[in-house]
């Protein structure tokens, strides 16, 4: 059964059906009994697609990200996930796996479907065929909102962290330690972040009057073999790091890997801070110092600022960037290192 007919059993018009479906405008008592009547006795359900294109409001959401198995993405998508129920929204999740092609290919079909809005953690290095596509998106009323990667050229609101004050915190930490030799396992550069990164390393080394080694930097990518092939390299070294900072969680995976096959202890073998704290490493038992990042408030405040643009509030003609804390939490492995080489008096 459709609404034309429910009009043609009620004999009335179709707006007049539509106006007691949505409970909006003036229909007479009986006009409007009549119909919910039939509408009973029928077991009428309108069409969800149906009726949003009517009310010009689909109550969906775009997510747009990887799904790789990194425990900050899930994190980021569970949060956001949350958020949407409670808020009666609907999400369509498009997974880039870090191709720009179905990024773009997602940003297009979003709007294709109408979508309230757009939530997007942008592929490695930003596509400017994506950037144009969601200015696009924002021109026809659809807000975005970045988490966690800038887009290069774009003034989109966002959601991150200050990565270059992080890394600084992390290797500082090390310092005072007593480690002199550090290792870093950088994120690409061609990401704003992974940039920030190696610069908060580099500028706390040399506040500490330490040199920049460039055996000691190893550019990484978001993933475990970046950490496990870093510390084979620093290994193989004549004299190699005291300690290493890994700045995403799947390159410090990777580095407790190469660790545990070489029989060598966080903390004890070797200094090591790790992004993000993995609950599956404490529960082993791998007690490891971390930059936590503030995973689910990363996602809570995405789709806060999101909400904020669907429903016309929050400031006009301007980007908003929003900078989360992160927290330093020690758990001893940032000690150890079998050649630490601590300045005595």
């Amino acid at each position: 059964m459709t609404i034309s007919d429910i009009a043609k059993l009620a004999g009335v018009s179709v707006a007049t059906v539509s106006r007691v479906l949505n409970n909006k405008g003036y229909v007479k008592a009986e006009t409007r009994e009549k119909i919910q009547e039939i509408i009973s006795k029928n077991g009428y359900h309108p069409n969800a697609v149906a009726r949003s294109l009517i009310l010009n409001d689909t109550g969906m959401v775009a997510v747009i990200m990887s799904n790789r198995m990194n425990p900050f993405f899930s994190g980021v998508l569970e949060a956001i996930e949350i958020q949407a129920e409670a808020g009666g929204y609907s999400l369509l999740f498009y997974n880039t796996g870090e191709d720009r092609e179905r990024e773009l290919r997602a940003a297009v079909q979003a709007i294709e479907h109408r979508v309230r809005g757009i939530l997007i953690l942008p592929v490695i290095g930003g596509d400017p065929r994506t950037r144009n596509m969601l200015n696009e998106a924002e021109a026809k009323g659809i807000p975005v909102v970045l988490m966690d990667r800038d887009i290069p050229a774009s003034s989109f609101d966002i959601v991150s962290i200050d990565n270059r004050e992080v890394v600084y915190q992390g290797v500082r930490l090390l310092i005072e330690a007593g480690h002199r030799k550090i290792g870093i396992i950088t994120c690409p550069e061609c990401v704003r972040k992974g940039r920030g990164r190696r610069d908060g390393y580099i500028k706390c080394m040399k506040d500490y009057g330490l040199p920049v080694l460039e055996p000691y930097i190893y550019r990484g990518d978001f993933d475990e073999k970046s950490g496990y092939e870093a510390c084979s390299r620093f290994f193989s070294l004549p004299h190699p790091p005291t300690a290493v900072l890994a700045t995403c969680s799947s390159a410090t995976l990777g580095c407790i890997r190469y660790m545990t096959e070489h029989g060598l202890k966080p903390g004890k073998d070797l200094g090591l801070v790790g992004f993000d704290d993995i609950s599956l490493l404490n529960s082993i038992g791998y007690e490891i110092t971390v930059l936590n990042r503030p995973i689910h408030e990363m996602g809570d405040t995405a789709f806060t600022m999101l909400t904020q643009r669907m429903n016309g509030l929050g400031p006009k003609g301007r980007s908003r960037k929003v900078l989360l804390d992160v927290q330093v939490i020690s758990r001893g492995s940032e000690g150890g290192g079998q050649y630490l080489e601590i300045e005595t008096a």
